[in-house]
């Protein structure tokens, strides 16, 4: 895995704020000389280009190696540029908003301008990657041969907005977080936010039946320490920073589509697989098969499992092993 960055000078986000970005990557693979064997693979809520490695299939299922992978953090992990990084006046609380749009405006810049692809085998991601995975097939279906959405979806759903509201309520209640000008870190609201997004991130038949024993975890405190661990990893700020960009996820806010949602599925014109989870709290089914209904080319493929969320994140061999199998109907065939 060779690790790189790309720095774009003076981007204009959403928000009218222009400010430097910088965007860490990485290549598992080569590209080659024709530069057509690229395979795109955008980072998930919190974690970077190392975690996103696990959606890598397993070669005894499906040899990948003749493929590169191109992993792109999403700005605000805390390896892209992000609140924990920057430098004044965008330091800390007073990073601007940064949409799933911005994110691939500026990951669009380093694939064409800095690699020189100009078309990508497959353009894949979870959760949050999944998001930027909906705004990569709308804004460039020309470019691309399929997307695999994994447990996301084109646009936040007002419930799952008030839950990410919630998480980043309990965090930002801890009276040290000091509006996000924290001198320390926040302890008391980081353990609200890991007990908030342990309860969503899993399902209720995880906890009815006990199913985190399957991965080491022997209690619900279990559960919940595995969470706060994972999430600690990251600056509070950075954390709330990724939140605001998945709450303003939507494929057709911008200024060509000007909100018709349908419009803008009905623009993904690359072959799609999108696989919901069928216990994930976050990104209902109900909401991919009312996606997949508008896109012109377009299987649904429901990943059945108790795990709730997780279940796309690679950390499930069951997922992992439907996600590979379905990266290769999309490469092969």
């Amino acid at each position: 895995m060779k690790e790189k960055t790309f720095d774009l000078k003076k981007f204009e986000v959403q928000s009218d704020v222009v400010l430097d970005i910088t965007l860490k990557y990485a290549l598992v693979g080569e590209i080659n000389n024709e530069k057509d064997n690229c395979i795109l693979l955008l980072t998930s809520y919190s974690a970077t280009h190392e975690d996103a490695l696990d959606l890598i299939p397993d070669r005894e299922l499906f040899d990948t190696s003749e493929y590169c992978f191109i992993i792109v953090n999403m700005i605000g992990n805390s390896a892209s540029s992000s609140p924990s990084n920057a430098e004044e006046p965008f330091d800390g609380p007073r990073f601007p908003t940064v949409t799933i749009f911005d994110n691939v405006r500026a990951q669009h810049r380093l694939v064409t301008q800095e690699l020189g692809i100009t078309r990508l085998r497959l353009v894949m991601g979870y959760s949050m990657g999944a998001l930027q995975t909906f705004e990569w097939g709308c804004q460039h279906s020309d470019m691309i041969d399929s997307i695999l959405p994994i447990c996301g979806a084109a646009r936040v759903s007002r419930h799952n907005w008030l839950f990410l509201e919630s998480a980043k309520a309990a965090l930002q209640a801890d009276q040290n977080f000091e509006g996000g000008d924290y001198k320390a870190v926040p302890e008391v609201g980081m353990d609200a936010f890991a007990k908030v997004y342990a309860a969503w991130a899993f399902s209720q038949d995880f906890f009815r039946e006990e199913l985190y024993k399957n991965l080491g975890m022997d209690s619900v405190e279990e559960v919940i320490l595995f969470m706060k661990n994972y999430f600690g990893r990251r600056e509070p700020n950075d954390l709330i920073a990724m939140i605001e960009t998945w709450q303003s996820a939507n494929i057709a806010y911008n200024h060509e589509y000007k909100g018709d949602f349908e419009a803008a599925l009905r623009n993904i014109n690359c072959k799609a697989i999108v696989m919901p989870g069928s216990t994930d709290l976050y990104f209902r089914v109900e909401d991919s098969e009312n996606e997949v209904k508008h896109m012109p080319d377009a299987e649904l493929r429901i990943i059945d499992s108790k795990l709730g969320h997780v279940v796309g994140s690679g950390m499930d061999p069951v997922g992992k092993h439907l996600i590979g199998l379905s990266m290769k109907d999309l490469l092969v065939t």
